[in-house]
């Protein structure tokens, strides 16, 4: 008798520091269980990713979760670096986010490239966390260049270089054109550099004109507005340095 009082007085106390949740002897603790697992998104990343190598060992492509105007993520998960189909999964996401990226993250773990959004909460904003989120990769290009060209040639600088009958320069920065205009090409402006030399940034033209100018430098815009010293000139930096892949 003594025994089964005892068992019913820790039942009693442990109901009350529980805030009475739930009750001693129903034994139902799967659904607590599931009430934590429902807090947060998640992600399931299946297909192919192509040239996921090329960022090195600096970058990590992840998937990631974002406040509003953040580059800096709440919460980043890694994909295996892996030319083989991914079957990634991403549990615990964040459900107070804004957007769910596959991008890439540079050593201080801020976004520098958006490889595809996943989810965008004013898009979908009726989604239930308990709905998994699937992404198909389908052959997505990874790669440092194919970002290069998506995120900064074509959004900044083909509007001057290939949209019109003469590009400036008489460089073309238009998807399909950029890498043959670029990698191994002389310089209209100064014929003793490349216009990307790979493996060297600092001795490539395209790397000088977006980080270096003066009055006399001898081009007619300055570039510098835009991409000194930030992660886009930095980007082309490394893919430069990297050996400038396709």
């Amino acid at each position: 008798m003594k025994i089964k009082h005892l068992l019913l007085l820790g039942c009693t106390l442990a109901a009350t520091l529980l805030g009475s949740l739930t009750s001693c002897d129903d034994g139902n603790i799967r659904e607590e269980n599931d009430f934590y697992i429902d807090e947060g998104y998640v992600v399931r990343v299946s297909g192919t990713l192509k040239n996921m190598d090329q960022w090195g060992s600096k970058y990590q492509i992840v998937v990631a979760a974002f406040s509003a105007q953040d580059s800096y993520p709440l919460l980043a998960k890694s994909l295996p670096v892996t030319e083989k189909k991914q079957d990634f999964k991403f549990e615990g996401i964040n459900p107070n986010c804004e957007s769910i990226e596959l991008c890439v993250l540079n050593p201080i773990n801020k976004r520098v490239a958006t490889l595809a959004t996943i989810y965008s909460k004013t898009a979908d904003p009726n989604h239930k966390l308990a709905d998994t989120i699937y992404f198909k990769a389908d052959n997505l290009d990874a790669g440092m260049f194919a970002n290069i060209q998506k995120n900064i040639f074509s959004k900044r600088c083909a509007y001057c270089h290939g949209m019109g009958e003469t590009p400036a320069a008489g460089l073309y920065l238009t998807e399909g054109n950029s890498y043959s205009n670029l990698v191994g090409v002389t310089s209209k402006k100064i014929d003793s550099l490349k216009r990307v030399d790979p493996n060297n940034a600092k001795g490539s033209m395209l790397y000088k004109v977006l980080t270096e100018y003066s009055n006399d430098c001898g081009w007619h815009y300055n570039h510098t507005n835009f991409f000194y010293g930030n992660a886009m000139s930095n980007l082309i930096k490394e893919w430069i340095n990297n050996g400038a892949p396709e």
